[in-house]
């Protein structure tokens, strides 16, 4: 909350109210009756700000000045791609292994990559002159790559995937990448694989039959698990009945969503992978389900 810019300059016109404009109103109008009012209010706009700077909201007391707010602008802001990455072109999918760090629920070995490392984020294509990365569109390959590779036990990375679609679809710049292209593009190479659209009722006996769902979501003002939109695997469910998921796209650091996000100023926390959810939690910013898994 404390990088939401709205609420930083609420905070900013409270302390104006208590530390300037009330204590003058008050010496301005000691002999009026209605001078104890104005005391009241004024004791009760600073015990609100000490209870603030106290507990748990504390930084949107510390930040609401003019360069705290300067602060929280330039940390929201979206940093454009193009100044993140090099020049180069590398669309070499040699070298690229999966994190094997978690289990299915019917024991595989999960095949996790993630689109923000160094190995993945310098790989783009070009749309009118501008480098497109894959960590700002590759969710839906790496959820995919994710499946395909813990199904067959087979490390098929993303950037293998990418380039199969490149093959299959010539003008990139003008489609969007579907998780049932990536279906045709891979069933020309590997087949056995069937994928299904599913409602959330059936999550949980996919998942214990051997399948995987993908699940794609939008971001709303209550999201913690994503900022906009991803695509993210469920893979396993826990003994309580909650569920985990394989978040392609999450950061190394938690992060607060910026100014243009629909979900901004919620956080998005590194450690969603080691936390287990509800199927209510998920579906509140669910979009789809694909259920996936060998034919």
């Amino acid at each position: 909350m404390c990088n939401n810019i709205i609420v930083l300059y609420i905070f900013m016109f409270i302390k104006i109210i208590a530390l300037l404009i009330l204590p003058i109103i008050i010496f301005i109008k000691r002999k009026k009756d209605y001078k104890n009012i104005l005391i009241i209010i004024e004791i009760i706009t600073l015990l609100f700000l000490l209870i603030c700077n106290i507990f748990t909201i504390n930084s949107c007391v510390y930040n609401s000045t003019l360069s705290g707010v300067q602060r929280t602008i330039n940390r929201n802001r979206i940093v454009l791609y193009n100044e993140l990455h090099p020049n180069t072109l590398d669309t070499s999918s040699s070298g690229i292994n999966a994190e094997k760090d978690y289990k299915t629920y019917t024991g595989k070995n999960l095949y996790y990559f993630n689109q923000n490392r160094d190995y993945m984020r310098n790989t783009y294509y070009e749309c009118n002159g501008n480098k497109i990365y894959i960590n700002s569109f590759g969710s839906s390959i790496t959820s995919f790559s994710i499946t395909i590779s813990t199904l067959y036990d087979k490390n098929i990375n993303p950037i293998e995937l990418f380039n199969y679609y490149k093959e299959d679809n010539k003008d990139i710049c003008s489609e969007e990448i579907t998780i049932e292209k990536l279906y045709n593009s891979t069933m020309k190479r590997y087949g056995y694989i069937t994928i299904n659209e599913i409602n959330s009722s059936q999550i949980e006996s996919s998942i214990k039959n051997g399948g995987l769902v993908i699940a794609y979501l939008k971001a709303n003002k209550n999201s913690k698990l994503t900022c906009d939109s991803v695509y993210i695997v469920i893979y396993n469910i826990g003994l309580d009945g909650k569920y985990m998921i394989a978040d392609p796209s999450l950061q190394s650091s938690s992060f607060v969503c910026p100014y243009s996000s629909n979900a901004y100023g919620n956080i998005i926390n590194s450690n969603n992978m080691n936390n287990s959810w509800t199927l209510e939690e998920i579906d509140s910013e669910a979009v789809n389900y694909y259920l996936v898994k060998r034919g």
